[in-house]
């Protein structure tokens, strides 16, 4: 007859070994033993149930959360009262650009706008005419390229190249960089030389 104080450490052995079958038995599948439900990581798949209304912030993280961001200037956009659809206006747009998506390409794509537009026009609305905004920047020195060459950031000289320029190419509502530093890098994405007279880099 075994003695208890050897009976005890077998009986431990055996909880520690009971619990540990339970746990193998109860851990998560992996994605190979799963059963299929129709595509490849299905649940990541689930298409977004869109709609004009929809609350951007069920998607969309980043974007929402820059408002408290004193830094970005959606926050001082929705301290207005202004909403996402405020600038986010084109509804058509919107519609055809969510057809299709998931939460988890809302994660990957939409830092930046791709598929849709803010409308200069809906800038202007609030902050007046390029004439107007010009005179209030006449004496900008944002944008100076390598040479000494300053242009006011309303003012652009209009050609084709100009063209696709809009108010969110330089002023990035959901990011924290200035006005200043991405106007200038937006300038220097074609006048890669930091040089603004055309006709100066190629013979």
């Amino acid at each position: 007859m075994k003695s208890k104080s050897r009976q005890a450490p077998l009986a431990l052995a055996s909880l520690v070994l009971i619990a540990c079958v339970s746990m193998v038995a109860c851990a998560p599948k992996g994605a190979s033993e799963m059963p299929s439900t129709g595509g490849d990581d299905a649940a990541a798949e689930v298409s977004v149930d869109w709609s004009y209304d929809s609350s951007c912030e069920t998607c969309h993280t980043k974007e929402p959360a820059s408002i408290d961001d004193a830094s970005c200037l959606v926050s001082t956009h929705a301290a207005q009262g202004n909403t996402c659809q405020t600038c986010h206006a084109d509804e058509t747009a919107l519609k055809t650009a969510h057809e299709g998506a998931t939460a988890e390409d809302a994660e990957k794509r939409a830092t930046k706008l791709r598929s849709t537009t803010v409308d200069e026009a809906t800038c202007l609305s609030c902050h007046g005419s390029l004439e107007v905004l010009a005179e209030k920047t006449a004496s900008s020195a944002a944008l100076t390229d390598s040479e000494g060459k300053t242009v006011n950031p309303h003012a652009m000289p209009e050609n084709e190249d100009h063209a696709e320029t809009n108010c969110v190419s330089c002023h990035s509502m959901h990011e924290g960089t200035p006005a200043v530093e991405t106007a200038s890098e937006y300038c220097e994405s074609c006048h890669h030389a930091n040089v603004y007279a055309c006709h100066t880099c190629h013979d």
